[in-house]
This record gives structure tokens, sequence and C-alpha cells, in this order.
């Protein structure tokens, strides 16, 4: 495929009707659509959704990967090419995006940590996320020419989640900043959720 340029990050969709059989209210996603109630509702585990690229209307579509175009606006614009304003290759900079959005989502919170007198940004949002950050630094490495194409970030990707234990993959997602007592009731709900998806033979990261 080559269509690039921003399609992949702006514009995801998934088809709700598997986990939200009746739908849910557009501002309160936990309330029913009428806001009498709560929406009855499935984890993706138990019903997969897909995903939906949609919205090709930034997209274009080029020869070769080798190609050369100005910056497109809009979208992220912090990849540091984007920042010079010069012709740059659009699926280099598409793979910085992408790893970027799972940076910025999942991995980015400033904390200050002081080595030999350096200052250092450690990032982290969420806890346990820890496995992505060696493949988004190579998706956002300064250099474009050092990030990976796209078929050795699937691949990357592929042999990190093989690498995982079910423990891992069915564990929860808990905010750094989090209260001890909302992740350890976090833990205790998903330990409940786990024991029945496991007698119910339903594999940690299913197919949609």
């Amino acid at each position: 495929m080559k269509a690039s340029r921003d399609v992949i990050l702006t514009n995801i969709k998934f088809d709700p009707s598997g986990m939200y059989p009746k739908g849910f209210h557009p501002v309160r996603l936990n309330r029913s659509r009428d806001f009498k109630g709560r929406a009855k509702s499935y984890t993706r585990t138990q019903r997969p959704t897909r995903y939906y690229l949609v919205d090709f209307g930034s997209s274009h579509r080029y020869n070769s990967r080798n190609a050369l175009d100005d910056p497109l606006p809009g979208g992220d614009n912090t990849a540091p090419e984007q920042q010079l304003e010069r012709l740059c290759n659009p699926f280099r900079t598409d793979i910085y995006d992408l790893g970027n959005v799972i940076r910025e989502r999942f991995l980015k919170v400033s904390t200050e940590v002081l080595v030999s007198k350096v200052v250092y940004m450690v990032f982290q949002v969420y806890k346990g996320f820890e496995f992505m950050i060696g493949l988004v630094d190579a998706m956002t490495d300064e250099d474009p020419e050092k990030r990976p194409v796209i078929e050795d970030v699937i691949l990357e990707f592929s042999r990190i989640r093989n690498s995982l234990s079910g423990f891992k993959l069915r564990s929860p997602i808990t905010h750094k900043q989090d209260p001890s007592i909302i992740t350890t009731l976090r833990y205790a709900r998903q330990a409940v959720r786990t024991a029945r998806y496991i007698i119910s033979k339903k594999t940690a990261v299913p197919d949609a």
C-alpha cells in the first residue's frame, strides 16, 4: 500500500457494536444512549472489535518509498524533519508519527532524574508498557534514515508480544499517578476477570 501521511494516526475508528450492543452516550461513554442508566458493555477480550482506517482525504500515493515531498500540515508535526520545513520522506515521517502517538498516549509523563549531576527526563504515563520503549525509540529516531520500515516494525512488535507471558498480557493498565488503593482494586478486579477468561478459554490477545 503506497498511501501515506497522517491517515494512520488521526483517522482510526472502531466498530463498537460488539462491545456496546445497545450503543452508548456520545459524551459519557459509560452511560446508555438515552442517559438513563449504564451502557451495557463487554471487554475487548470478551468481544474483540475491528478497527478501520477512514478519511483518506489527506493521504498521498507514491510510486516509490524513496519519495520526497513537502511536510504535510496538520496531524503530529513534531517530527524533526518537519521542523526544518524541507523535503522529507513521508514514509519515514509516518513511522515517527506512529511511534510518537504511542509515546505520547502511553509512555510519556515527565520525571526528572539526576544522574552524575546531569538531569534527565524520564517518561512514563502507564505502568507496564516498558516493553515498548525500545521500539518506540527506534521509530522516533532523530535521523529518519535510522527508523525501521513498517514491515520491521510489525515483525519487532510481534516478537515483543510473543515474548510476553500470558500473565503480563492479561495484566491491567494502571496510571502512574493512580493512588495505591485504586491500583490494588484494579488488579483485584482483573484477577477475577482473568479467572473467568481462563475458564472460558478466552485467549489473552484474541483476534478480531
